[in-house]
């Protein structure tokens, strides 16, 4: 196994957004982001003592003032990562429009300021408190549209489906800075998590149910978001209740 066959095994089997899509819906998707087949993606990985391990990868079109992504990292051992089947437009004509023939995104993962530390607690997102988030102030990376579509498929619910409107409504009407972005996005799940305690729920699946004997937004992290198609983005979520918790409180429910 080369250098190449070896981090692209590490990045599907460690990567927060393999733990999240299963690993091929991971590798299709590094395919659909960085516009080449799988064996001509040149990875390459970063480790620092503060956050995991970091892999990056060039664009498709990498222009002068660009620097390569950040796809994703290491998952850490806080705990399970919420898995979610990702979300693609139901005809294949709108497939290879908006995902396959466009340039989507790369991942927003939400740095802490002292660069140790990912992801941002739901609750104290939502409040609005993201003071700790790196380049909060800055504009946020979602492209130049007026909203984004935020989508949730969190396994055993009715999929979530909720419009962010990215623009601000006052001149010039700049995109909204990374901040913002972060509580809308943990408000929106915050939203789905309070309507899922109401909701039928699917007991074939029963390890990620949302309610006081299950998952409750206390127990998630807001990670990043994921663009899966021109103008739907995903929620990166992860239980900060070890898996062995979860089903503690299920056994007992």
């Amino acid at each position: 196994m080369d250098t190449q066959q070896h981090i692209q095994l590490h990045l599907l089997i460690d990567g927060y957004i393999a733990h999240m899509f299963s690993p091929r819906a991971a590798e299709i998707y590094h395919v659909s982001l960085l516009g080449r087949e799988s064996r001509l993606i040149n990875w390459y990985t970063r480790v620092s003592p503060s956050l995991e391990k970091a892999f990056f990868a060039a664009p498709h079109r990498l222009g002068s003032n660009q620097n390569d992504w950040a796809i994703d990292y290491a998952i850490n051992d806080t705990g399970p990562v919420i898995p979610q089947p990702i979300w693609a437009p139901r005809h294949g004509l709108d497939a290879q429009r908006y995902v396959h023939h466009e340039q989507l995104c790369p991942p927003i993962f939400f740095v802490h300021k002292n660069c140790r530390d990912l992801g941002l607690p739901l609750i104290e997102a939502a409040a609005g408190n993201c003071m700790s988030l790196r380049g909060a102030d800055q504009i946020a990376p979602v492209g130049s549209g007026h909203h984004i579509q935020l989508r949730i498929n969190w396994r055993g619910y009715a999929p979530l489906d909720s419009q962010i409107i990215i623009r601000k409504q006052t001149p010039p009407w700049e995109t909204i800075s990374l901040e913002m972005l972060a509580k809308y996005v943990a408000r929106r799940v915050m939203n789905f998590m309070e309507a899922a305690k109401r909701d039928r729920y699917d007991y074939s699946d029963k390890y990620w149910f949302i309610g006081d004997s299950g998952i409750t937004p206390h127990d998630i992290t807001l990670v990043g978001v994921v663009q899966v198609s021109q103008g739907s983005w995903m929620p990166i979520l992860q239980s900060t209740k070890g898996f062995e918790a979860i089903v503690r409180r299920i056994l007992l429910f």
